[in-house]
């Protein structure tokens, strides 16, 4: 008989948090159309989170299992939900289990440290996969996608069991780990002995098969390469993961937003229609703004007023904030020292409040006090004019300090130019402008991996010197972020403006923004060639069918 296929994951659509649950809308349904399996997707019933709760009411409800956990046996119902794909949850009968509230990891509410009750629920949640993968189907064997350390934790729970009966692979998104002791393994009735080590990775490692997946082929190099995943966030797995890391690259999240025939005669040559299509999309997002009333949960920082001064280039970033990856502070210093120095163009900023929150932000706020007529930010979903923005926007900027995937294919299929640090992904979904200032030896050797001198450029990449002495110890600065949460001095851009490394970025981001903007006065054509050509290479390199081939290749054999 064939085995099922499950993929274990602490965060979906339903949960969201960071590109984890991106990727669990999609790729589950490809991997199942493409092998012919039984597919699910096991997750925790996230109780607290109003996008889980709210289809409890659609949910089956097939059994139950319990679970040991601190020498008291815990129910968890099992709970089936067919939603494009089987979504199985795992709901536990202890209302302190999975209790994250604004996203699963957010369990600090409790009142105590967030990572030792984020443990202890991966660890339920790992024991609850065990118990429950018998109860899905008792006869058949399992093939479990195990995605980043939280669900690792199902194998140190299989770890007594038949290979044969349970294959386990590991789908590494990010360099996060958690720390657990023998007598925390023992809490939950797992035997330590069987799984060896000081952390979820460093144990489950020894159980997974090979390969040990990532989500693009440049992370998996990035892994042991770069000096912040490899030195700084993850050096405890390097022995473990030498040569075992796979690339799979994503595909693509986001559907092609560019009018057809606008497409089809940038493709002949004839840009106009993409410049009106531009421009309405910016006369929609002008329109969305000016209807838009701040109020203290949804700011407004910037004077929108004299916010649309002429036909200057936009450039937005969006995204989760994350002190440790997602780089806006970088940003921060770039677009203060661009604007400074007489530069001219509009930034539009789309941050969702990390842990940090709100005040976490206030360097962005007060860049926006500087230069009011030219910084906007807006520090919460803006559904009603983000996409629009984007679409209307001149460049996108990716200044992530590492980058898994990215979101370059988005920008590209809304209609609008990337620039990005050269890390992970980002290599990957950008082909360079050779001529950019911006183009230095530390981008080409990295990019001339996948692409040769003739490729056609789609954006801008820049990067960093790599003979900074100091580029270790600054790292280990930036990943402690040592610095006044709560928008007092030293703020974040403050605290590591500092550092050798983060001037190195901010003056490269800042170079690629003067290429930008120049490109934008002086070749548009270039600029809707580099689009152009950008939406296309998207379409042919990345897609959710090749993916799970990838996968399938490895896992089935």
């Amino acid at each position: 008989m064939s085995p099922n296929l499950a993929f274990v994951t602490y965060e979906t659509p339903f949960a969201p948090s960071g590109g984890i649950a991106a990727v669990m809308s999609r790729l589950p349904r490809y991997v199942a159309a493409a092998s012919g399996l039984d597919t699910f997707v096991i997750t925790p019933f996230h109780h607290r989170i109003p996008k889980t709760s709210s289809i409890k009411k659609d949910m089956t409800a097939i059994g139950k299992v319990i679970v040991p956990f601190d020498n008291r046996q815990v129910g968890v119902n099992v709970l089936l939900y067919d939603s494009s794909g089987r979504w199985c949850f795992l709901e536990a009968e202890d209302d302190e289990l999975f209790s994250g509230v604004r996203h699963p990891y957010d369990v600090s509410a409790k009142g105590a440290d967030l990572s030792n009750y984020l443990l202890d629920d991966a660890l339920f949640f790992g024991c609850a996969v065990a118990k429950t993968l018998p109860l899905l189907d008792p006869q058949n064997g399992w093939i479990l996608m195990l995605q980043d350390w939280e669900a690792a934790t199902t194998a140190l729970a299989l770890a007594a069991e038949s290979k044969k009966k349970f294959r386990s692979f590991l789908t590494i998104h990010n360099s996060y780990d958690s720390g657990v002791s023998d007598s925390d393994l023992l809490r939950f009735g797992i035997d330590p002995g069987l799984c060896p080590g000081n952390t979820i990775l460093d144990r489950a490692l020894l159980l997974v098969e090979e390969p040990v997946f990532t989500v693009s082929d440049q992370f998996a190099r990035d892994f042991t390469e770069e000096v912040l995943l490899a030195k700084v966030f993850a050096p405890h797995l390097q022995k473990r993961l030498a040569n075992r890391l796979m690339g799979a690259n994503n595909g693509v999240f986001t559907d092609l937003s560019v009018d057809p025939n606008v497409l089809a005669r940038a493709k002949r040559g004839d840009f106009e229609p993409f410049r009106q299509w531009k421009a309405a999309n910016r006369a929609q997002t002008l329109k969305a703004l000016e209807d838009f009333e701040p109020s203290p949960y949804r700011p407004l920082w910037g004077d929108l007023r004299n916010f649309d001064h002429g036909d200057v280039p936009w450039f937005v970033l969006a995204g989760r904030d994350d002190p440790r990856q997602k780089g806006y502070d970088v940003a921060c210093r770039a677009i203060s020292d661009f604007l400074s120095s007489g530069g001219e163009a509009n930034f539009l900023f789309f941050p969702i409040p990390g842990d940090e929150g709100l005040p976490g932000l206030t360097f962005l706020k007060r860049l926006a006090e500087l230069f009011p007529r030219n910084v906007l930010v807006l520090p919460f979903i803006f559904q009603e004019g983000y996409f629009s923005a984007l679409q209307g926007a001149t460049y996108g900027i990716m200044p992530s300090y590492y980058e898994p995937f990215g979101m370059a294919n988005e920008f590209y299929l809304k209609g609008t130019v990337g620039i990005g640090r050269a890390s992970g992904g980002i290599i990957q979904q950008i082909v360079p402008l050779r001529s950019a200032s911006a183009f230095s030896n530390a981008v080409q050797v990295r990019t001339d991996r996948y692409f040769g001198i003739s490729a056609r450029p789609t954006g801008l990449l820049y990067r960093e010197r790599d003979d900074l002495p100091s580029a270790a110890s600054d790292w280990i600065t930036i990943n402690s972020a040592d610095y006044d949460r709560e928008g007092k001095n030293p703020d974040r851009v403050e605290q590591r403006s500092s550092l050798a490394l983060f001037r190195s970025m901010a003056r490269e981001l800042r170079l690629s923004i003067e290429d930008g903007v120049r490109i934008h006065q002086q070749q548009p054509d270039l600029y809707y060639e580099m689009l152009t050509e950008g939406i296309i290479y998207i379409q042919n390199t990345f897609s959710w069918e090749r993916t799970a081939q990838i996968y399938l290749r490895h896992i089935m054999e």
